[in-house]
């Protein structure tokens, strides 16, 4: 952590994005997707603190791209859990992770809200005058 000015110390956030392209084998319609890919839904966030997002169009029935998100200030713990939710999917006996992305990045705020959440902190100059 970088100390700031006041014996503060900066957060450090990293965020890490899984974005993984499911197939379903077998599956004839929708339906049958939509329960390959929840089942995979649910063993990851029964297994670990992450968010699961479905993307993409919805027209195939036998393939759903998914975003998978989490965040930490450890970026290499960020890393193995998204890793091993891929091997959660390759484990999975119906669903199998026919593409699969990962990125894990330092968080930047944007410096306006630094300096708003500062601002609130300290107080506005309007605050001393009273």
């Amino acid at each position: 952590m970088k100390r700031l000015q006041g014996g503060r110390q900066e957060e450090v956030i990293f965020v890490g994005i899984l974005r993984m392209v499911l197939a379903v084998r077998g599956a004839q319609s929708l339906k049958d997707r939509r329960q390959g890919v929840l089942s995979v839904r649910d063993r990851l966030r029964n297994r670990f603190e992450i968010s699961f997002h479905e993307i993409g169009s919805t027209e195939d029935p036998q393939r759903r791209t998914v975003a998978i998100t989490t965040s930490g200030n450890d970026q290499r713990v960020i890393r193995t859990v998204l890793d091993q939710c891929v091997g959660l999917v390759r484990e999975h006996p119906v669903v199998e992770a026919a593409e699969v992305d990962i990125d894990v990045f330092r968080w930047h705020p944007r410096p306006e809200d630094w300096a708003a959440r500062m601002m609130a902190e300290v107080g506005s100059p309007e605050d001393a005058d009273e």
